[in-house]
């Protein structure tokens, strides 16, 4: 009995001892399964996102971005047909024809003044500018008219797009291998003799009012059909030419001193925003 008793409890010992290893065991496993799972859950959280690029373009910004592009490969195919065709003269070719040509005008004008002393009466060269002192009237009618008129000229580019190659045509042409000297030179001459026999002569001759503004003007536009100036040109330069002799007639007291000034200044305007574009694009000039 003692024997088998003893027997009994050391079985019993045995199979507790072993229940306690093994789940010794398994609390080691479920600790290292733990630790496992921290450190996975540590290295997740370690590891940043990364962030995707959110395209923020809308269905506008690619249809603007697409007609620029357009736009800017049909000026660059423009340009470059344009200056395989067009023949740009010589610095001193330019500015010898503007004073050959400017000069004959005046000399008309002056001649058709001179011969018709009535047609000077009409219309006087007063200098308002400077006669009895500064006329601001006449001042700011001269600046008004060269501001509106450079305005018209650049929302005219914008809506026809024949004015606005027939303008770049001859800008090129005259304006690229002139100095800065020369430009100012080539804008204001002209003006003084086309002022001189339109407004200063013809204009009077037809006696004035509205026949001779709207005659003078409208002959004044169709003169200016030639080179690379068409149809559209001689449009523009007729309606500018109406509004110099209007405001001549009707705001100036017959002053030909405000047309002649503001038509100087409207040229040199253009002329200078027309190289400033150009310089944008990456030409340049003297």
């Amino acid at each position: 009995m003692t024997t088998t008793t003893l027997n009994t409890v050391e079985k019993s010992e045995m199979n507790l001892s072993s229940e306690n290893d093994e789940k010794e065991e398994e609390t080691t496993m479920e600790s290292s399964n733990n630790n496992n799972n921290n450190n996975n859950n540590v290295n997740f959280k370690l590891q940043k996102p990364k962030k995707r690029k959110v395209n923020k373009e809308t269905y506008n910004d690619v249809v603007e971005k697409r007609r620029r592009e357009s736009q800017e490969a049909r000026t660059m195919n423009e340009a470059s047909t344009s200056s395989s065709s067009l023949v740009i003269p010589s610095r001193d070719d330019v500015v010898a024809s503007c004073t050959s040509t400017s000069t004959l005008i005046l000399m008309l004008g002056l001649g058709a003044r001179f011969v018709v002393p009535k047609l000077a009466e009409m219309n006087p060269l007063t200098l308002g500018l400077i006669k009895d002192g500064v006329d601001w009237k006449h001042a700011c009618l001269a600046s008004a008219l060269a501001v509106g008129v450079t305005a018209g000229r650049v929302a005219f580019m914008s809506a026809s797009e024949d004015f606005r190659k027939e303008t770049n045509d001859s800008n090129k042409q005259v304006l690229t291998n002139l100095e800065f000297p020369d430009v100012l030179f080539c804008a204001a001459y002209p003006a003084l003799a086309e002022e001189m026999l339109f407004r200063g002569a013809l204009m009077p001759a037809l006696g004035g009012g509205a026949v001779g503004v709207l005659v003078a003007g409208t002959v004044f536009g169709a003169l200016h059909i030639s080179g690379e100036r068409k149809v559209s040109f001689a449009v523009w330069a007729a309606t500018v030419g109406i509004l110099y002799g209007a405001t001549c007639e009707y705001l100036a007291d017959g002053d030909l001193f405000v047309p002649i000034c503001g038509h100087a200044l409207a040229n040199i305007y253009s002329a200078l925003l027309w190289r400033a574009s150009e310089s944008e694009r990456g030409f340049e000039y003297k």
